[in-house]
This record gives structure tokens, C-alpha cells and sequence, in this order.
């Protein structure tokens, strides 16, 4: 298994060879109209197949219609960017000197791997809800606007852009404050869900528990004034009351929500702050390592080659 993972970082032929396994696991199809009369058409750089479609006489090759598409950079470059941070967890910064690229580049490839795993977050979990016994809480990070693209959008807040650290203002969080809520909700038989909100208000909240979980259901809380509306959409609703040093009563807590925050906000800080227009994208990549924390490096890989 390691000699194979080594191989594929090294020899982009090895790269190209996984990629064709996990695509075309269930035959090959004409990425532009899905017909599966497809026929070789020799090979893209030596290493790639290329493929000629009977029907619409287009052709193609292993990378098309994919994020690797057109890339100047090798495969197996790509995999050891998803490795670096799929695996090992490090920031994009550290990625692009392990790279020896630019951070550019490397932001560019990584915001690309990082598209396409919420994209398949998104299709994963469709329409199934949590049902049972849930838990919900929100957590608050700093977030603000990062680049120089978003200088004007900065202006129009009616403020100069920070020359330091964001400081977050009193109180609860919104998205306007750059502090947005993330409602964490974790059914007790294992399955989890991250939702980045503009802020907690009662119908905000009514809003992503509809969503996200199955009328009926029991929802643990803290006492929170905007979970009062869960009991009036048709929950079952129980709570604990955090103010008078009350944390589990018996089966009812939310001990399961506070400890995913309590891994979720040193995850971010790896990243040294994130824009919120891309916070989605990192939740995302972190329920990805969350769900995949028990699986081998190499079926990681195949995972987010698949996504």
C-alpha cells in the first residue's frame, strides 16, 4: 500500500492509472452525451487514453470534463496536493513550499479539489434527513473578507480594509459582524451536518431544522432562546440549561455537538483565517475528514478523485 501511494506522488503514468480505475469503474462514457459506444483513439501525453465517441464523433481522454482538465500541472502533483491536504491537514500555504510552486497555483488547485468535494457533499446527502435523537448548537469563528479582489465590497461596508487580525464585536455572532454562526447538528447514531448561517434567529433556525432533520424527531439543545420555535414546527424538543452550570441532565446534552467544535475551530486555525465567501467550501472539506478519518490515505485519494 505505501509503495503504491509513493508511486503515485512520483510517476504520473501511476497517477493516470488510478484516475482510469476510478472513473471509468462502470465503463467508459462520452463525457459530452453519456454514450457508452466509445472506441481508443490512442493516447494524450503518453500517458493518458484518449477515447472516440461512435455517436457524437467527439473524442476524449481520461482528465476531461474533470478539475484536472487542462492543468499544467502534473497529476500526480495534484494527488499529492489532495494528499497533503486530505490526509496530512496542512495549510495551502505549506502545501505550495512542499510543491515548490507558487501559492497561487496551489490556491487555485486546492480551491478547485475543495469545489468539487462540496459539490459532492451536496449530492451525498440529497434529500435523506436526520431522524432520532439530534443534537444542534451553533459555534462562531472569525471570518471576514480576505483578498484583494474584495476591496470594493470592503468600501461599501463603510470602513477602510484591516491592516490587522479581525476582532470580533460583543455579542452573538452574524455574518454582517464577520463572525457568522455555524449550526452544528450530530445524530446520536454517528451521522453529521455543518451548516454555515447568517446568524440565529428563531426563523433561521426554524429554517435548518426543516432542512436538515425529520419532522418528529427529538432535537437536544442549550437554552437558547431561538430553539423555542423547534417544539412549535412539530419536534420533539429538549434542553440544557448551560447558564446555571446545567450541562447533561440524564440522556439530554449536546456534549456530542460541542465536542465536533471543539476539533472544528483548531482545524480552521491551520488555515491562519479564512474568507467567508470560502468558509462553505472548508466545512465542507472537514466533514469530508470526518466521515473518512477511519479509511486508508490511498481510498481517501479515490474518494476525492471521484468527487
Amino acid at each position: 500500500m505505501l509503495v503504491e501511494l509513493l508511486n503515485l506522488f512520483i510517476y504520473e503514468a501511476s497517477a493516470a492509472r488510478l484516475l482510469r480505475e476510478v472513473r471509468w469503474a462502470e465503463g467508459v462514457r462520452c463525457p459530452y452525451c453519456s454514450s457508452e459506444a466509445i472506441i481508443r483513439w490512442a493516447w494524450y501525453r503518453h500517458v493518458y487514453q484518449r477515447y472516440r465517441c461512435k455517436v457524437c464523433l467527439r473524442t476524449f481522454n481520461d482528465k476531461t470534463g474533470t478539475i484536472f482538465a487542462y492543468s499544467r500541472i502534473p497529476l500526480n502533483e495534484w494527488l499529492f496536493l489532495a494528499y497533503l491536504l486530505g490526509c496530512l491537514h496542512i495549510s495551502i500555504l505549506e502545501a505550495s513550499r512542499e510543491l515548490e510552486r507558487s501559492y497561487g497555483a496551489v490556491y487555485r488547485s486546492a480551491k478547485k479539489i475543495m469545489y468539487a468535494i462540496h459539490r459532492f457533499r451536496e449530492r451525498l446527502w440529497g434529500s435523506r434527513k436526520l431522524t432520532g435523537d439530534v443534537e444542534m448548537d451553533e459555534v462562531y469563528v472569525k471570518v471576514g473578507l480576505k483578498g484583494r479582489g474584495n476591496r470594493w465590497r470592503i468600501l461599501s461596508l463603510g470602513r477602510k480594509p484591516r491592516c490587522r487580525g479581525l476582532k470580533a464585536k460583543r455579542g452573538r455572532g452574524s455574518w454582517d459582524k464577520d463572525m457568522p454562526p455555524i449550526i452544528i447538528l450530530v445524530e446520536r447514531k454517528g451521522v453529521e451536518r455543518y451548516v454555515l448561517s447568517m446568524d440565529v434567529e428563531s426563523e433561521t433556525v426554524g429554517r435548518v431544522a426543516l432542512r436538515n432533520v425529520e419532522l418528529g424527531s427529538r432535537i437536544y439543545t442549550d437554552s437558547f432562546t431561538s430553539y423555542t420555535i423547534l417544539q412549535t414546527l412539530g419536534f420533539k424538543h429538549e434542553r440544557v440549561n448551560h447558564s446555571i452550570g446545567e450541562y447533561a441532565r440524564g440522556n439530554i446534552h449536546i456534549n456530542n455537538c460541542e465536542n465536533r467544535a471543539s476539533i472544528l475551530k483548531p482545524w480552521l486555525a491551520i488555515h491562519r483565517g479564512v474568507s467567508k465567501d470560502n468558509l462553505d467550501l472548508y466545512l465542507s472539506f472537514f466533514h469530508l475528514q470526518r466521515t473518512t478519518s477511519k479509511l486508508p490515505n490511498l481510498q481517501k485519494i479515490k474518494l476525492i478523485i471521484k468527487a
